[in-house]
């Protein structure tokens, strides 16, 4: 049952559909898909909350699974052993024939326009509601678009105080995506009142030249209650999958695009497979193959971690990458190590994506999506996706002048987007490299050095729509790699900022970016970048992959203890 209102506000998107030739009920869709999966998030949330709750050491349960744990597997029905699942992207990495090998995107393959190789650059996150909002997503230079129905989105509730005319923002979200795809804004503008002053919105580029949109649904915790099924409130994350796909999808599919989503909040298998049967009912009912729907995930909790390789494994017909994230991410451990005596928690305010615990959680998820990524030995079935710079950028009309250090905004993006392609070009030699020091980039271009370079990084968030702040972040990620060398040995340039000298985005590094690239291992002392090498003995056993010096000096990984995270932070 959908509430009046929003039923009387928002028809065209509920009822009945023809999708891909088929009649389709949305509302039925809510309820069989409720009915079919609300048990399964029920038990995954209790799950949760029993491990928060659980006074076990946190070092203790938040290892590891056991090797022997076993997973449900959508694909062939059966349990995987945790073992098998980490064996078998290790088999596929070395190019081994098993039968537990596989690889992410091996029924139905990735179309052009979703692929995070074929399309770098930023992704936008950001609402579709008011309109503005939806048409400066599709102007922006970013090639990447989340519609965000998750934390960036219009409130699905009405807050107190709010006129009873202004529509519940989720679905008028969904209602603009509809005339959007269906082209009734093409030629039209919207007009509306903003702090005074009549303005005009037009969309400015046609369907071929958009963004590549991946909907961002709320996580399975939460639920909408303005739509009950049997009486109780819906998982929000069904509605909101259900209505996008029938909606937009015979439309999408005239743009030459498809459905395509990104999941946030996923913690374990027992998660992700949830999100795996709710698009796997969907293709069923749609009429497609199964895998034809895309996603990416966000790998934002530290639980998640834990999990990587078999939530990949789960989602394999469709994953395209994961999402590294910091603010979440760094939140989710503080919520780990809360009830720790001797807790020292991190400051979401001071560290930064370059921190050493941080780095290591990047290089952690670029490996595991390069091994599961590839095929034949060549990186085409997904890639890591990078995360959110920390510092935003200001109007000029800000009334407190803030945009005034806006040079530092734009510096800090341009070095964000840097660090994370860096961290993403892995060297596999073709013989053990003896010498002391890594090899360079330029020794590896120039043929000095045998063996593959994956160049994995390429896509990155960015939260604004500003033509110099998406530039800043999109040039790293979309120069070839033999100019990377070239951008940073550039000639620095600055402009001053309140008597203070900052570099300018197409400044080369002055002393303090290049003494921290060097300190994480990406460049030398020489100032050459030095890709990570990864050597195939070092990753050719679960054991090794999972617990070796691969990591660090310490041969721990990228939680070890909230004491460990404040002095890495500090030197």
């Amino acid at each position: 049952m959908i509430r009046d209102d929003i039923l009387q506000r928002f028809p065209e998107i509920f009822g009945s559909k023809k999708v891909n030739g088929r009649t389709i009920d949305v509302e039925q869709t809510i309820n069989t898909l409720t009915r079919e999966l609300r048990p399964l998030i029920s038990e995954a949330l209790a799950a949760r909350r029993a491990l928060l709750q659980s006074p076990v050491q946190v070092r203790k349960k938040y290892a590891w699974p056991s090797w022997e744990e076993k997973f449900e597997d959508p694909v062939t029905e059966k349990f995987w052993t945790f073992r098998q699942i980490v064996q078998g992207t290790i088999d596929n990495y070395l190019k081994r024939e098993s039968e537990w090998s596989w690889r992410l995107n091996d029924e139905a393959p990735i179309p052009k326009d979703a692929h995070p190789l074929g399309n770098p650059g930023l992704e936008l996150t950001g609402p579709w509601h008011p309109l503005d909002m939806a048409f400066n997503a599709l102007n922006s230079p970013a090639p990447m678009n989340m519609p965000d129905f998750e934390d960036a989105s219009p409130p699905h509730f009405q807050p107190d105080g709010t006129p009873a005319s202004q529509p519940v923002g989720v679905f008028a979200a969904m209602q603009n995506a509809k005339e959007i795809f269906e082209g009734r804004w093409a030629e039209r503008a919207y007009e509306v009142s903003k702090k005074g002053k009549r303005r005009s919105y037009r969309i400015t580029k046609s369907p071929g030249q958009w963004p590549t949109r991946f909907a961002r649904p709320p996580g399975i915790h939460v639920q909408y209650d303005h739509i009950t099924v049997d009486g109780l409130p819906v998982p929000a994350f069904v509605p909101i999958t259900v209505v996008w796909a029938l909606n937009s999808f015979d439309a999408l599919m005239h743009l030459g695009t498809g459905v395509y989503y990104y999941i946030p909040k996923i913690q374990t298998p027992q998660e992700a497979l949830i999100v795996e049967k709710l698009l796997a009912s969907l293709e069923k009912l749609i009429g497609v193959e199964l895998g034809t729907i895309k996603i990416k995930v966000l790998y934002e909790e530290g639980n998640a971690g834990r999990f990587l390789t078999a939530i990949a494994w789960v989602l394999r017909r469709r994953l395209l990458g994961t999402n590294v994230g910091r603010w979440d991410y760094l939140a989710s451990l503080i919520e780990m190590w809360k009830d720790e005596p001797q807790g020292v928690f991190p400051d979401p305010q001071s560290i930064t994506m370059a921190s050493p615990n941080m780095i290591a959680y990047q290089k952690y998820n670029g490996l595991v999506m390069l091994m599961a990524g590839m095929k034949n030995g060549v990186l085409t079935q997904g890639a890591p996706i990078g995360g959110m710079a920390a510092v935003m950028i200001y109007q000029p009309t800000d009334p407190y002048g803030r945009s005034k250090y806006n040079p530092l905004a734009l510096r800090a993006m341009a070095i964000d987007k840097l660090r994370e392609r860096l961290l993403g070009l892995m060297f596999v030699p073709d013989a053990r490299v003896h010498s002391g020091e890594r090899p360079t980039l330029e020794e590896i271009l120039s043929g000095r050095i045998q063996g593959r370079l994956y160049d994995a990084y390429r896509q990155s968030w960015v939260a604004s729509p500003e033509p110099s702040y998406v530039a800043a972040g999109n040039t790293p990620l979309r120069v070839s790699v033999d100019e990377l060398q070239a951008i940073l040995d550039a000639q620095p340039q600055t402009v001053d900022v309140k008597g203070k000298p900052v570099p300018t985005v197409a400044s080369g590094l002055v002393e303090a970016e290049r003494l921290l690239l060097q300190s994480r291992g990406l460049l030398n002392s020489n100032g050459k970048i030095t890709p990570w090498v990864i050597t195939k003995d070092k990753v050719d056993t679960p054991e090794k992959l999972l617990t070796q010096e691969l990591w660090d000096a310490s041969g721990e990984l990228w939680f070890p203890d909230p004491q460990r995270q404040l002095c890495s932070h500090d030197r």
